[in-house]
């Protein structure tokens, strides 16, 4: 029997927490029975795409850019025409994104998943019209899916018409679980390494964006410095905002006081070193960090923007971000630790975030289907 074929779609490619999810996931996927495409309209240097690229997964890009639409939905069409794919799975930050699922369905793909990561559109100029068009497109394209998924229920609200949401399934975000199980002689070592023995450290990880919001995590962390001169941030990623992150740091006087450390292969071990995880984001699907950082048995102090679905242990306490810097500086210094550190990684397996459930349930449900339609 031929292994069937599917396109996983990605608006863009790059070192973020979907990126993350998806090679988590695909690279447990068994390549003699599912062949994998990675196609998205945009793709940047990642430290995911390698180790894809290993497990036999190959790399389509459309156009290079999300903005050239009629480009884009041009080469998607010549790539259904060539691949003959059995499966989509969109995963689609917008109600644009949708109009995949249409070229797909009229090029006679069986199964189309809708698969929802986000709950908010970008502040912007455009904004409201972007907002607009948004909402025409789920109403009108989301008719294509033959299969809803989101990361949480108000993940699905951004993405689907209302009367399709008692139809979504949920399919959390799922890591892998032991890996983030608490090391005391490894935190202590990395501690070292960074220079940060004595220190207490906040730390963050995520794309260094306007959504991420670490503008103002550096309002929190100057407000933490005055309260503890041993206090350092250490922030996990890259991103657009790094040179503005960098530049308002100088300005507030604290860049030696912050690590701007880059991507990680190893945020299990950039967890353990903290003694704090700030999670500021203005909105977020779920936020596979906070996930991590809980399995990672960190305190965490985050905006009242994350979904419920995220809210997997006691680690985890929510404040307003208009609460202000002063208060949320506070927050972040005076957090008890609510379970042992080395107990974090068992609550979220058994809340059913652990990879290798995920890997199962994603993978029959691609399978599951065609076998039904006599494939």
């Amino acid at each position: 029997m031929q292994p069937i074929k599917v396109c996983c779609f990605c608006e863009s490619w790059e070192s973020g927490g979907i990126e993350s999810f998806l090679c988590s996931v695909l690279c447990r996927i068994d390549p003699k029975r599912v062949q994998i495409d990675l196609v998205c309209a945009s793709q940047r240097e990642s430290i995911f795409t390698q180790p894809m690229k290993e497990h036999g997964i190959h790399f389509y890009e459309l156009s290079g850019s999300q903005h050239n639409l009629p480009e884009n939905y041009r080469r998607f069409q010549k790539l259904l025409e060539k691949r003959h794919y059995d499966v989509l799975h969109l995963n689609a930050f917008h109600g644009v994104s949708l109009y995949y699922l249409h070229l797909a369905k009229r090029a006679g793909v069986s199964i189309r998943i809708a698969h929802s990561h986000n709950t908010a559109l970008r502040s912007s100029r455009t904004r409201p019209l972007k907002l607009f068009v948004h909402n025409l497109a789920r109403e009108h394209f989301t008719k294509d899916a033959t299969d809803l998924w989101a990361c949480s229920l108000v993940a699905a609200e951004f993405l689907f018409p209302a009367n399709k949401l008692n139809s979504f399934r949920w399919i959390s975000n799922g890591i892998e679980v032991e890996r983030f199980r608490f090391n005391e002689a490894e935190r202590i070592n990395i501690r070292h390494q960074l220079g940060l023995s004595d220190a207490f450290v906040i730390g963050n990880i995520g794309r260094l964006c306007e959504q991420k919001n670490q503008i103002f995590l550096l309002d929190v962390f100057n407000e933490a410095i005055k309260r503890n001169p041993k206090a350092r941030l250490l922030l996990i990623g890259e991103g657009t905002q790094a040179d503005a992150l960098k530049q308002k740091a100088e300005r507030l006087g604290i860049f030696d006081k912050v690590m701007f450390f880059g991507v990680s292969k190893q945020p299990e071990k950039m967890l353990w070193a903290m003694d704090a995880f700030a999670f500021p984001s203005l909105f977020e699907g779920l936020g596979i960090a906070i996930i991590e950082a809980q399995a990672a048995g960190l305190p965490i102090i985050c905006s009242e923007c994350i979904p419920r679905e995220a809210y997997v242990t006691p680690l985890v306490h929510a404040l307003p971000l208009k609460s202000g810097s002063e208060c949320w500086a506070k927050a972040l210094l005076s957090v008890r630790q609510e379970i042992p550190r080395a107990d974090g990684w068992r609550q979220i397996r058994d809340a059913d975030y652990g990879i290798d459930a995920v890997v199962q349930k994603i993978q029959e449900s691609y399978i599951s289907q065609l076998f039904k339609d006599g494939k």
